[in-house]
């Protein structure tokens, strides 16, 4: 079965509501996508609207339904965190269509793929002959520990250009976890992006306040894809592949970030307030000014400074 006749069905169109209560992103959305379409490859399944019915008029029981599925899973030899995933989207669709699952299969995860930050000469010399845009976008998201799909969404007006370090505010309405943030990006990163405004401009395109902030060649909103596809090209200098993926990626940027403002001596709630880490009770005691965020930022920042300018 599509995808794209998966989200005919009533019954995933209240999952994926729902899941948008908890994210935005488009990335967590086909995953739990892949996992209904694979759940109804595995058993059968034509009509997932029908089996929700038969599982409320008693036809059926969805805790043994779940079961046989994640079963079913584990027998193919796939990853555990693939398993866990595909598996909770079974869930999800259930519990946001009044159903209710008790079963709870334990399925232990771990990484069968080890990823590697990258250093700062490794991305120097990864990014010494790429294009101006590849420049600012990697040094954006190296420096400011934002999400591929946050960058995506980032407008100028996003961005505060009057003092530096540069702030850039995450709204909650595009973070992963609905929740508002503000982080910095390194002179270099800033500057790198003020030439990118400008070659834009000499193409002609349009810069106003609701521009997007990185987008494609002709203008148009940058989709994930033309994203990671833009980044690997670079990032492939001084990395390989392991199985289907590469070992440095998109999100090795956001771990190059977290982890080089910790080198710095940076402490722990501060990066995880940056990056848009929860941590217990943080929304409540640690509330950090923006002037002590940006002072520590500039503790770390010549850590994520790569030396690109002059390159």
């Amino acid at each position: 079965m599509e995808i794209s006749k998966l989200r005919e069905f009533q019954s995933v169109k209240n999952a994926l509501a729902e899941l948008k209560l908890l994210t935005r992103s488009k990335n967590t959305e086909l995953t739990y996508l892949k996992g209904l379409k694979r759940f109804c490859e595995e058993m059968g399944i034509e009509n997932l609207d029908e089996l929700v019915e038969e599982i409320k008029l008693g036809k059926k029981d969805a805790n043994q339904v779940y079961k046989e599925f994640v079963l079913k899973l584990a027998s193919k030899n796939l990853a555990p965190k693939t398993i866990a995933a595909w598996g909770s989207s079974v869930k999800k669709l259930f519990i946001a269509n009044g159903i209710n699952i008790s079963k709870n299969i334990p399925i232990k995860v771990y990484n069968i793929h080890e990823d590697f930050i990258p250093s700062k000469e490794e991305l120097r010399q990864a990014l010494q002959d790429a294009p101006l845009r590849t420049k600012a976008i990697v040094t954006f998201l190296a420096s400011s520990g934002l999400r591929a799909s946050e960058l995506l969404e980032l407008k100028l007006k996003d961005i505060d250009f009057s003092k530096e370090p540069n702030k850039v505010k995450v709204s909650g309405i595009t973070a992963k976890e609905r929740k508002s943030r503000i982080t910095f990006i390194s002179r270099e990163a800033s500057q790198l992006l003020k030439n990118y405004l400008e070659k834009r401009k000499l193409m002609g395109h349009e810069i106003n306040e609701n521009s997007y902030v990185f987008v494609a060649k002709d203008g148009s909103k940058m989709t994930y894809q033309n994203l990671q596809f833009m980044v690997i090209r670079v990032l492939k200098k001084i990395t390989k592949k392991e199985g289907k993926r590469y070992r440095i990626h998109l999100h090795s940027l956001r771990k190059f970030f977290k982890t080089q403002l910790i080198a710095a001596g940076v402490p722990g709630p501060i990066v995880d307030r940056l990056v848009g880490h929860a941590r217990y009770l943080a929304r409540e005691y640690e509330l950090y000014t923006e002037d002590q965020l940006r002072e520590w930022y500039k503790v770390g920042e010549n850590n994520l400074t790569l030396g690109l300018i002059n390159s």
